[in-house]
């Protein structure tokens, strides 16, 4: 009898279900006054291998990343990531001409084109670290400008409700700075 109440103390413990987290809640983000009608597309966001799939995880040193236990991404954060920079554009700039590229069924020339790749996009120590570059090209103007960022936005513990909310800001962050070069 007391292997049956161990038995079933593992079976629950070990089936616990894990918190489910999604990235760019653009509900606090104020909407521009100004209307943009500039068409921009948006490359699907590279993103380091560890951010392919849906565990979260933390740099423990630089060459080791954890797996947190109790949390995971409801998606991929590229189709998330991407997605997330497309609504905050299409808010900021009022401007809902802003698509992930390439895209289909689509018949307006192109204005400009971003392409974001994320090298690290992880908590570490106390802080959440974003880095990787962006490029934006004027298709039509033949000119483009690249860009390095190092983002870094401080954690009060590692818990994973606060490490994803550092990472929104993060992320959040690199959108306000891509729309300035916009």
């Amino acid at each position: 009898m007391p292997y049956l109440f161990l038995i079933l103390a593992l079976l629950l413990g070990g089936c616990s279900s894990k918190e489910i987290y999604t990235l760019g809640d653009t509900s606090r983000i104020p909407q521009g006054t100004l209307s943009s009608t500039e068409v921009i597309a948006i490359e699907t966001i590279k993103v380091p291998t560890y951010l392919k799939d849906s565990p979260i995880y933390i740099k423990a040193t630089p060459n080791h990343l954890i797996e947190l236990d109790d949390a995971k991404w409801i998606n991929s954060m590229e189709t998330q990531l991407t997605q997330s920079l497309i609504n905050y554009l299409q808010k900021v700039q009022n401007n809902p001409n802003v698509y992930t590229y390439p895209w289909e069924n689509i018949h307006k020339p192109l204005d400009k084109k971003v392409t974001l790749t994320i090298t690290s996009f992880i908590a570490y120590h106390n802080e959440v670290v974003l880095e990787g570059n962006y490029q934006i090209s004027a298709p039509q103007l033949d000119h483009s400008e690249s860009h390095l960022f190092s983002l870094c936005e401080p954690l009060s513990k590692k818990d994973s409700e606060i490490v994803v909310q550092g990472m929104e800001k993060a992320f959040f962050r690199l959108a306000s700075e891509i729309n300035s070069k916009l």
